[in-house]
């Protein structure tokens, strides 16, 4: 049976990625039958490639697209034509035994690769659930923002390595957490930088350590010219020669719930950044008191903050305070 590709063969290609979209970065994974080369690929999104070599496309159809894995048929320069099996980096332990499997297949024993991964898709199902991105507004309106956060903020003030420090979906107290500062991203489709806040705690200045809120509005519109996809596309782009930080990023992108389907599914929402402005939460910022603690009985507690008239901080003041200069 053909070897699986082993996971410094990923990381090889990773840490090579190329800078557009439709680019792949390649590595020979074997021949067919008739002398052509099957190839190991990634690509911008660090998404993972099989290409089989085909003289078309499939007859009976492709097989539909699955939770983090879809098939498409690629062509190339020079006439060359592919069977593309694609894959979510964070489906990388999946994808590799698969790959073994199909290229016994076709290597092997020479089957047809689009008939070969439509039975071989069949038998993982139960392992690969049917296709359904969803990613409810509430989610992209804050993932969007925390996504800024880390494109001007946390990147520019610690590089690729600020993808570690992004804790929001661990759903922890404050969105990113330094070793000198904490952020919390408060996103919001109003027109004035007013937020809910829903945590007697949240906050609260860390012991020993600055603490400061990031405000963005957004405007939805069909005409917006960003989406959570995109942006998500402007960190890829800023990490991708840190393979670790890479990684770490699309994991917590799929923890959050985030599916590439849904770049082509009707549910991405489109905005206009409106305004994003930095806080220091100190004496003059609105907020419960520290230690503050309700009524014997209320057991959660929501308010609303204005921060209308109070004065921002610029981002190369955020940038260092991060640093800890």
């Amino acid at each position: 049976m053909t070897d699986a590709p082993a996971p410094s063969t990923w990381a090889e290609l990773r840490a090579n990625k190329p800078a557009h979209d439709e680019a792949l970065v390649t590595t020979p994974a074997g021949k067919d039958r008739d002398g052509r080369e099957l190839l190991f690929g990634i690509d911008r999104r660090s998404e993972l490639h099989l290409l089989l070599p085909v003289d078309g496309g499939p007859i009976d159809g492709r097989p539909a697209d699955l939770q983090g894995l879809r098939v498409r048929h690629r062509l190339v320069g020079g006439g060359l034509q592919y069977l593309d099996l694609t894959a979510s980096p964070a489906y990388e332990r999946l994808f590799s035994p698969l790959v073994g499997e199909i290229l016994t297949a076709v290597i092997e024993c020479g089957r047809n690769p689009w008939s070969a991964v439509s039975a071989i898709i069949r038998a993982w199902q139960s392992a690969w659930r049917p296709m359904a991105p969803n990613m409810p507004k509430t989610v992209q309106v804050g993932l969007f923002g925390e996504l800024l956060t880390l494109e001007r903020i946390m990147i520019p003030a610690l590089g690729p390595t600020a993808v570690h420090s992004w804790s929001g979906p661990e759903a922890e107290r404050h969105d990113f957490v330094g070793k000198f500062v904490h952020l919390e991203v408060k996103t919001t489709r109003k027109s004035r930088h007013e937020h809910e806040i829903s945590r007697i705690d949240q906050l609260d200045p860390p012991e020993g350590r600055r603490l400061m809120v990031i405000s963005v509005l957004l405007e939805e519109s069909l005409g917006g010219l960003e989406t959570v996809a995109s942006k998500m596309d402007e960190v890829v782009d800023l990490i991708r020669l840190e393979g670790a930080a890479s990684d770490a990023f699309q994991a917590k992108m799929v923890q959050l719930g985030w599916s590439d389907e849904l770049r082509r599914s009707g549910e991405l929402l489109q905005f206009n950044l409106r305004d994003a402005l930095i806080y220091e939460v100190n004496d003059t910022f609105p907020r419960l008191p520290t230690g503050f603690r309700p009524p014997e009985g209320v057991v959660a507690l929501k308010y609303t903050v204005d921060l209308a008239n109070i004065p921002s901080i610029g981002s190369d003041e955020a940038v260092a305070a991060i640093r800890g200069e």
